[in-house]
């Protein structure tokens, strides 16, 4: 009898001990997470999978819209309370409070092999910091979209057989030409938005940056293409009121009025869902000219908050979510681009059925590998926010006629000046 109780006090203290390690080992990560369409949906499903196959760790993901994530973190990192990881759309936010991932990972080399070494830059907190805070998950590119069927009625090729860049001249030549055969309206239309104007700029020579810093390019590149754009408008060749700030360039495209409209990634599915069968569409290159051809990105990213309880399940976290194949299968649910340059080597297969949406996001994919290294750096420039306000407002006026072009180019960089000091 005696011995019967001692076996089962045994038993007892055994099962106590292991509710108690069992407590131990079990903890919840708190994922704060914007999203533009499905991503944090997405990220939802691949993390309930990452418990599945790591016992212990579950994640609580809270959806936050864009425009209040950055307020509410920024009081929650104030309060001494962040969330172990977040999804941002500004790398640099919360620069200082991040968590070092490098001694977390099981091959922070992958990293620093499919990402452009200055992404990272933008999360440390100066030279002599090596840390690895996060990555980018997604790329939001720009790239004309053009209506294929007008060609087809013209019975024109496109410039560069619709594969290779072509130059500015052959684009806008054989623009005319098919506008000239069919009863297009416009040639041409593009919003007066911040990035939109940047690429073609830089395709034509435009160079953002002097010293490391951004400066509005004195002349060539910005001024050739506003010069075009003026010259078209003026023609009747591309809408005003996109140029003016009361119209959107994405009506007349998906009408069927106009060959060429540049955008970005994000408008795919919308573009596709507004054009129906009315007419066949693709994304081309951008065009090129004395600086290549380039579009601009915009980067979403995760990063780790150095305030977490647990730095070691959220490395593994990211070692999970930062697997090709997991990465890849994001990327083809969320209908997004990757940021890593080596998971776009190769078409996506993405999870639609419209197959004009497919061909469309792996020809921005494509795009990548041309981008200037400053149409990526003008994207994570903490003084990108202030050029494109300003950008917006006094190019308006250009537009309008009530202010010189110069006029126009010399209140962008006051702009500027007067943010740096």
């Amino acid at each position: 009898m005696k011995n019967t109780v001692i076996v089962c006090l045994l038993l007892v203290v055994s099962l106590l001990s292991a509710t108690a390690t069992a407590a131990q080992e079990s903890l919840t990560l708190r994922f704060l997470c914007f999203q533009d369409g499905v991503e944090c949906d997405v990220y939802a499903h691949l993390l309930s999978r990452f418990t599945g196959e790591n016992a212990g760790i579950a994640v609580a993901l809270e959806v936050v819209p864009e425009a209040e994530i950055l307020p509410m973190l920024a009081a929650q990192v104030e309060a001494g309370a962040p969330p172990d990881f977040a999804r941002l759309p500004k790398l640099d936010a919360f620069t200082g409070h991040y968590l070092d991932l490098r001694p977390l990972l099981a091959d922070p080399a992958y990293l620093d092999a499919s990402f452009d070494s200055q992404i990272f830059r933008v999360m440390r907190s100066g030279a002599q910091d090596s840390g690895l805070y996060g990555y980018p998950d997604t790329a939001a590119a720009i790239a004309p979209f053009v209506n294929l069927s007008l060609f087809q009625e013209a019975g024109l090729d496109l410039p560069g057989g619709g594969a290779e860049a072509a130059s500015w001249n052959e684009w806008l030549a054989a623009l005319d030409a098919v506008a000239s055969a069919t009863e297009a309206g416009y040639v041409l239309s593009v919003d007066n938005k911040d990035h939109r104007l940047v690429g073609p700029a830089m395709s034509l020579g435009a160079e953002y940056f002097e010293e490391g810093r951004l400066s509005l390019p004195d002349d060539g590149g910005l001024r050739d293409f506003l010069q075009i754009l003026k010259e078209l408008m003026e023609a009747g060749k591309t809408p005003a009121d996109t140029l003016l700030g009361t119209g959107k360039s994405q009506e007349y495209f998906v009408r069927g009025e106009t060959i060429m409209y540049i955008c970005g990634s994000w408008k795919v599915e919308e573009v596709a869902a507004q054009v129906g069968g009315e007419f066949d569409w693709a994304i081309v290159p951008n065009p090129s000219g004395a600086g290549g051809s380039t579009g601009v990105a915009q980067l979403t990213a995760l990063l780790a908050f150095a305030g977490t309880e647990h730095p070691e399940a959220v490395g593994k976290v990211f070692d999970y979510l930062l697997a090709p194949e997991v990465s890849t299968e994001f990327a083809a649910r969320s209908l997004t681009i990757p940021a890593n340059g080596q998971l776009v080597s190769a078409d996506i297969a993405y999870d639609t059925a419209d197959a004009a949406v497919s061909a469309a996001l792996n020809a921005f994919a494509r795009e990548a590998p041309d981008m200037q290294l400053q149409a990526l750096a003008l994207g994570l420039d903490p003084l990108a926010p202030v050029y494109y306000e300003a950008s917006n407002a006094f190019l308006r006026q250009h537009f309008a006629g009530e202010i010189s072009l110069d006029e126009a180019l010399n209140g962008i960089q006051d702009a500027l000046n007067a943010a740096t000091g």
